[in-house]
C-alpha cells in the first residue's frame, strides 16, 4: 500500500514538471523583424489636363479679305451726254475792235479713257465737246488729262476735273466767215453712278466747262471765249 502511494506520487510530480518548466520559463524573443528600407524618391508628375471629348478651340483670323465687288479701281472708261446751255463771245480786233456774242442751246458729249493708280482715284486723258444747236452754232473742244476722284471707293459720288487745250470754232460776221481759235480750257464735274454690273456704273452728272482762245493765223487777231453748263447721263466702267 505504501508503495503505491509512493509510486502515485511520483507519477504525479512527473506529470507536472514539464507545466511548471514551461511556466517558469522566460518568454521566449519576438523573431527579430529586418528594418524597412525606404524606397527611392520618384519625380513628380505634372498634372496634365485631361483631353476634352469634344474640341472646342477656334482657328485665329486670317487676313482680311480685299473687297474686289463694286470698287472703283483698274481700268477706266466714261462716256458722258448731257444737254445745256452754251455762251460765246468774241472780239475781232483786226476788224475795229468788233464784239459778237452768240448763245443757245447745246450738246456735251465727253469720252474719257484711264485708270486708276489707287482704289478711287482715275487717271488719264480726255476728249470733252460741246456743239452749240443751229447751222451757225459755235463749237467748243477740250483736249487734255483729268482726274476723277470717289469718296468712297465702293459708292456712286464722284468728283472730277480736265485740264488742257482748248479749241473753238465760230462764225465771224466781220469776216463773213467761219474761224477758229486755240488756248487753254478747263472742265469740272460732279455726278453719282449707281452700280448696274460688277464693272459697270450709270448715273446723272453735272458738268461746266470753260476756255479762252485766240485765233493767231497770220493777218487775224481775235480772241474769244465760251463756257458752257450741261446736264446729262454718265456711264462708267471701273
Amino acid at each position: 500500500m505504501k508503495s503505491a502511494l509512493l509510486l502515485l506520487t511520483s507519477l504525479c510530480l512527473a506529470a507536472l514538471s514539464p507545466a511548471a518548466f514551461a511556466q517558469d520559463a522566460p518568454p521566449e524573443a519576438p523573431p527579430a523583424i529586418a528594418p524597412a528600407t525606404a524606397a527611392p524618391a520618384q519625380p513628380a508628375t505634372p498634372y496634365t489636363e485631361p483631353a476634352p471629348k469634344m474640341d472646342l478651340s477656334t482657328a485665329a483670323n486670317g487676313p482680311a479679305v480685299p473687297r474686289t465687288y463694286h470698287v472703283h479701281e483698274g481700268f477706266y472708261l466714261r462716256t458722258s451726254v448731257g444737254f445745256g446751255f452754251y455762251k460765246s463771245s468774241f472780239t475781232d480786233n483786226k476788224r475795229g475792235d468788233l464784239e459778237y456774242s452768240d448763245d443757245g442751246g447745246s450738246l456735251s458729249l465727253d469720252l474719257l479713257i484711264g485708270g486708276s493708280p489707287a482704289p478711287g482715284v482715275a487717271l488719264g486723258g480726255g476728249l470733252l465737246l460741246d456743239p452749240q444747236f443751229g447751222k451757225e452754232g459755235g463749237v467748243s473742244a477740250l483736249i487734255g488729262p483729268f482726274i476723277d476722284g470717289f469718296p468712297d471707293v465702293n459708292k456712286g459720288w464722284h468728283l472730277g476735273g480736265a485740264i488742257g487745250l482748248g479749241v473753238q470754232s465760230f462764225q465771224n460776221p466781220g469776216a463773213n466767215e467761219r474761224q477758229r481759235a486755240n488756248g487753254i480750257g478747263g472742265a469740272l464735274w460732279v455726278g453719282y453712278d449707281f452700280w448696274v454690273a460688277g464693272e459697270w456704273a450709270i448715273g446723272p452728272q453735272v458738268r461746266v466747262l470753260g476756255m479762252r482762245t485766240n485765233d493767231g493765223k497770220s493777218g487775224e487777231h481775235v480772241s474769244a471765249f465760251a463756257r458752257s453748263m450741261t446736264f446729262g447721263i454718265s456711264s462708267v466702267f471701273n
